[in-house]
Parts: C-alpha cells; sequence; structure tokens
C-alpha cells in the first residue's frame, strides 16, 4: 500500500464493495434477496459517503473551491462518463428492451450509475456548503442536514412517482447522503477527541446489541430502508440506523487486520462499482446457461460470489494495468 493511503478507509471501502458484490450476486443468482437487502445494503453505501466525507479534505489545509471541483471533475465526473458510455453498447444487448438513446439518456442525466451520480452531486454541494460556511462546524452541520429534512418531507407528502421523474442527476439520493458527507468531514477534524473512546468496550458492545435489535425489528416489521430508488418507510429510522452503522464501521475496520487484497479493492473501488452490476449478470448467465441454478442453498451463493469477486478483480487490475501503460507510453513520448 502507498505511504498516504490510510488503512482503515480502504479496508472500509473494500468490504462495502464486497457487500455489493455479494448484494447483485444474490439478486442475480437466486432471483430475489435471499439476505435481506436492510440487513447490509444500505450501510454498505452510506459507508462510501462517510468515507468521501472523511477524505474531503486534510486537516489544517486549506479548502479551495475551484480546486476542489477540479478534483472532482477528473476523479469522478470524467470516469462516471467513460465508463457508462463504454457499457451503453453491451447493457442495451443484454437489456434488449431499451435502446441505446435510452441508455444514453440515462448516461446524461445520471442515471446510469445512481450510487457515482449521487456522489458527484453530493460532493459539489458539499463543497459549495463548505465554501459559504467557512469551515465552521455548527453551520456545516445545519446546512447539511436541512436538504435531508426537505427530501424526508417530499416523500411524505408528495407523489413519489413524480419525484423520481424529476431526480437528474439523483439530486435526492445526495441530499439524503449529505449529511454523511459532512459527518465524514467532521470526524476527521476531530478524529484525535474521538480515538479514546474507540477503545470503550462497554460502549461499542451496547452499540453493537442496539444494532441488531434495530436490524431485526427491520427485518421483522418489513421497514425498508432502500436509497434507490427511495423508499424509506422512516427517516429517522434511516438516520439512527447510518449513525450507529457508520460508528460501528469505523471501529472495526480500525481493529481489523491489514488484508491486502481487502485494501486493494477499497482502493479501486470507484471501478469496482461501475462494473457491479455487469459482471454479476454476466456470471449469473453463464451459469444457467451450464445449467446451474440456485436450489435454494445459500452457499451457492456464496460460490457465486467468490466468482464475482474473482472476475471484477481481474477485470478491475486489467483497467488499471491499461491505464498504467497508456501513462508509461505518454511520459516516454
Amino acid at each position: 500500500m502507498a505511504e498516504n493511503r490510510i488503512s482503515w478507509v480502504d479496508t472500509a471501502r473494500g468490504l462495502g464493495m464486497m457487500a455489493i458484490l455479494l448484494f447483485h450476486s444474490d439478486k442475480y443468482f437466486a432471483g430475489n434477496e435471499v439476505l435481506p437487502y436492510v440487513f447490509y445494503v444500505e450501510n454498505a453505501l452510506i459507508t462510501f459517503f462517510f468515507v468521501s466525507g472523511y477524505l474531503f479534505q486534510r486537516p489544517g489545509k486549506a479548502f479551495s473551491l475551484p480546486r476542489k471541483l477540479l478534483s472532482i471533475l477528473r476523479g469522478i465526473v470524467i470516469p462516471y462518463f467513460i465508463f457508462t458510455a463504454a457499457m451503453a453498447l453491451p447493457k442495451a444487448f443484454i437489456h434488449d428492451d431499451r435502446t441505446l438513446d435510452e441508455v444514453f439518456f440515462d448516461i446524461l442525466t445520471g442515471h446510469a450509475s445512481w450510487f457515482v451520480a449521487a456522489l458527484i452531486t453530493g460532493e459539489c454541494l458539499f463543497s459549495l456548503l463548505l465554501h459559504i460556511t467557512k469551515g465552521n462546524s455548527r453551520q456545516l452541520m445545519v446546512a447539511s442536514a436541512l436538504p435531508y429534512l426537505l427530501v424526508s418531507a417530499l416523500y411524505s407528502f408528495v407523489d413519489n412517482d413524480w419525484l423520481v421523474n424529476i431526480n437528474f442527476w439523483c439530486w435526492q439520493n445526495a441530499f439524503l447522503m449529505l449529511w454523511v458527507i459532512c459527518l465524514g468531514h467532521l470526524y476527521r477534524q476531530r478524529e484525535h477527541q474521538l480515538h479514546n473512546i474507540h477503545g470503550k468496550w462497554f460502549f461499542i458492545i451496547g452499540l453493537l446489541c442496539l444494532f441488531v435489535i434495530l436490524k431485526w425489528m427491520e427485518y421483522h416489521y418489513e421497514w425498508q430502508l432502500t436509497l434507490e430508488p427511495i423508499h424509506v418507510s422512516s427517516f429517522f429510522l434511516l438516520l439512527v440506523d447510518a449513525c450507529i452503522g457508520i460508528w460501528l464501521m469505523v471501529v472495526f475496520c480500525q481493529w481489523f487486520p491489514s488484508v491486502r487484497l481487502i485494501q486493494w479493492t477499497g482502493s479501486h473501488s470507484l471501478v469496482y462499482y461501475f462494473i457491479c452490476g455487469g459482471i454479476p449478470l454476466l456470471v449469473c448467465l453463464s451459469l444457467q446457461k451450464m445449467g446451474i441454478t440456485y436450489q435454494n442453498n445459500y452457499l451457492q451463493i456464496l460460490m457465486v460470489f467468490v466468482l464475482v469477486y474473482l472476475f471484477s478483480t481481474i477485470f478491475t487490475w486489467m483497467i488499471y494495468y491499461f491505464m498504467f501503460f497508456i501513462q508509461k507510453i505518454k511520459k516516454e513520448k
């Protein structure tokens, strides 16, 4: 790992990415969610927004809005258009009910990869808030919480189908996660002050027990906390679930031993995310053509996940190796 990388951050992103690949493997192979979405998927997605806020600005370094927006453009926006455009033809071929025009319209409106689009929108909005508030913690938290309240109010009183139709560049999903980005940013600013709490076992065990009870209740009462499309039974519940999940994730990943493959996955998670739907779908279609179908045995899904993770890693490595090769040729010229 590079010296300037933060081990637990790469671990968190790596485990989060593996959870998303497991979800898609489960969904495509079994035809539905054998392991319920509410158990882990929204927490895995929220992890990425928190980490995004954590890495948003180095402590003690002056914030520059133009520099940050340029960084977002280079690091996320350009890759979004490159990868989604490259996958447009295969997507149109696999989903034969969609035309190329429809696929490219999704790219232009940010729906080709909702998570990346929401991350782009969220980071741009947070950049503006950070610039306007000049880093004032209280103002920043209030300003980041207001969009969450707005979306929760809209989905409580306005027709949901209409809201889905105007969700360009997934601004509604970004509004829901803006406070999580802010939380990650504020956590890093006060990391040393909060670090001592991580060692208090009674606090961690108490949170873990509460989290398990919360997950059981969400499953038992069929409470929905789906982030895309937004289908949330209780926005207050989502808030509580996210806060507890984030804290446990930070503690766990800081204690978790360094595993090179998991951290490599985390450090290359953006490419993994672009292919996290396509690779599982292709693997599952291939298995079905070979006559291998789900027989109500979850071990099958775990085996499919291993295959999906293997092929996703190989594909991601090939992409990064190709990019490295192109850069090397440019330098030689």
